[in-house]
């Protein structure tokens, strides 16, 4: 997966509450968060309804990225050019948006709210580094969560630190001075623990006024990515299924390659050992964690085929992958969201076969038992409202590159402990071999009473618990795999926000259906 918008515009970054904490003054006469916070916003003065800034950041990887930032009311577009790369966010009229490296608008839908939030705490405390003045924290169970140094002289904030499981942040912020009526940093350094490398931002024009409703709004997609044949609405892909993944043959400078058709990925990706041997460039080289740490950069592959549907010039994300899935599949490769985006897709795992539409031409099924259930597909992934046991969390993945049932991430069991028994102890000494990007997953077996998608109730299924807070560490909930998708012939209408689950065979035997 992969993860991030840009940095946060300079002249906009400000001290915010997160939700779901209670604020606390650590000692006797320490002004409270709200406080400090007005203190802060009073001494940078009044920001402008609307301008424009443009910021310039270096990296240690190599990469320069311009980025120009517009406000206007509450509407605000953030558009950054990285090398080759092209890619925007922003939120109009209420709405959040994003434009991803190979041009695809995604509207950033909100999560339901039925779900218990993470449970936070904001402490206020004196502090004599890096300055004489105030920290703010709001940090979850675990110590997650983020940082804020105030000068008490200048109520300046000159450091902010992120605390993931996987590598603290740390942004400072310097050369103060005044520009058009504000006051606020024009440079911010950056030592990223978790990318593994440093950067710095500075402000290289802050401009009131002059803004456009055009100028804020959401933007239409830069091009279409697949392409069919003329006259031809349906693609069959030339697939393999396999126990756990279905690979699907992509053709990449005549070289035959096997890409696992993956939901659970949130763009297209290829094996860096692979990406050399064809030649691409790799671009801003950094660490990341998915199930385990590992290096990835991002490249651009001239011209993909998936048999008779092209793509060209297409952003891809490399990482280490090269598994063997027996039968002469080696994947190599994740086709992803930006390749699921523009299509209707079915997945039959019954008779094995995967056919494809322009979005525009799915219909969705009618058959029997049809089970219509609604996604989210912002992050880029399909997230859907799953209940383990009886609690709930929005943020579960449907994820066809999943292997096995279903992955339980800490994010879940953390806020529900309630939920998370191994029925008549039927986990206990399970063990099973799971992997995913980064490196074999540490997992504890669980067999669940009950875990109900939709008005689907699997019963009685073994699943993983991911131990390693590392691994998976953000604020997903756990991902459906292929065991349990396997027994449903699958559509997926991305355009749409919704998915179909039509019970096969096997499904209909499993729940009982005649």
């Amino acid at each position: 997966m992969t993860g991030g918008r840009g940095l946060a515009p300079v002249a906009l970054f400000a001290l915010t509450m997160l939700p779901c904490g209670s604020a606390v003054a650590a000692d006797t006469g320490v002004p409270d968060a709200a406080t400090i916070r007005a203190n802060v916003r009073s001494s940078a003065g009044p920001l402008p309804a609307a301008y424009r800034e443009t910021d310039v950041t270096t990296t240690s990887n190599g990469q320069t990225t311009i980025e120009r930032d517009f406000r206007l009311a509450k509407d605000v577009r953030y558009v950054f050019d990285t090398g080759p790369f092209h890619t925007e966010h922003g939120e109009n009229g209420g709405t959040a948006w994003h434009m991803n490296d190979n041009g695809q608008v995604v509207v950033e839908e909100p999560d339901p709210g039925r779900a218990t939030p993470e449970v936070t705490r904001t402490t206020v405390a004196a502090i004599d580094t890096p300055v004489h003045g105030y920290t703010i924290a709001t940090l979850n169970a675990q110590g997650h969560g983020t940082k804020d140094y105030v000068d008490a002289a200048t109520w300046r904030l000159v450091q902010r630190d992120t605390i993931t499981a996987n590598g603290t942040i740390v942004r400072t912020f310097d050369d103060f001075r005044a520009d058009h009526g504000r006051t606020f940093a024009h440079h911010q350094h950056v030592e990223n623990g978790y990318a593994r490398t440093t950067s710095d931002l500075r402000v290289d024009e802050f401009l009131p006024g002059a803004v456009a409703p055009a100028d804020v709004a959401m933007p239409p997609p830069r091009r279409a990515l697949v392409e069919f044949p003329a006259g031809v609405s349906s693609v069959e892909l030339p697939t393999q299924f396999g126990r756990s993944h279905v690979a699907v043959r992509v053709m990449i400078g005549g070289r035959g390659l096997d890409f696992i058709l993956d939901t659970g990925a949130s763009g297209i990706f290829i094996d860096t050992k692979v990406a050399r041997e064809l030649g691409l460039p790799g671009y801003g080289r950094r660490s990341a964690v998915t199930a385990g740490r590992y290096d990835t950069a991002r490249t651009i592959v001239p011209e993909m085929r998936v048999g008779s549907l092209v793509m060209r010039n297409v952003a891809v994300q490399e990482v280490p992958q090269g598994w063997n899935a027996g039968s002469g599949v080696k994947e190599v490769g994740l086709l992803g969201f930006d390749f699921l985006a523009e299509l209707g897709v079915t997945i039959d795992y019954e008779h094995e076969r995967v056919t494809v539409v322009p979005s525009a031409a799915y219909v969705p099924p009618n058959a029997p038992h049809t089970f219509p259930i609604d996604v989210r597909v912002g992050a880029g992934v399909p997230l859907v409202t799953v209940a383990v046991n009886g609690a709930i969390g929005e943020r579960w993945t449907i994820d066809t590159g999943g292997a096995g049932t279903f992955l339980i991430f800490d994010y879940f069991a953390r806020r529900h402990p309630e939920a998370m028994r191994d029925q008549l102890g039927g986990g206990a000494g399970r063990q099973a071999n799971l992997y995913g990007i980064g490196g074999p997953i540490d997992a504890r077996a669980y067999q669940i009473a009950s875990l109900r998608l939709a008005n689907i109730d699997f019963q009685g299924f073994l699943g993983y618990r991911v131990n390693a807070t590392g691994g998976y560490s953000g604020n997903g909930d756990g991902l459906i795999g292929s065991d349990f998708l396997r027994l449903f012939t699958i559509g997926f209408d991305y355009a749409d926000g919704r998915a179909y689950f039509v019970p096969n065979a096997l499904g209909r035997g499993a729940m009982g259906l005649h």
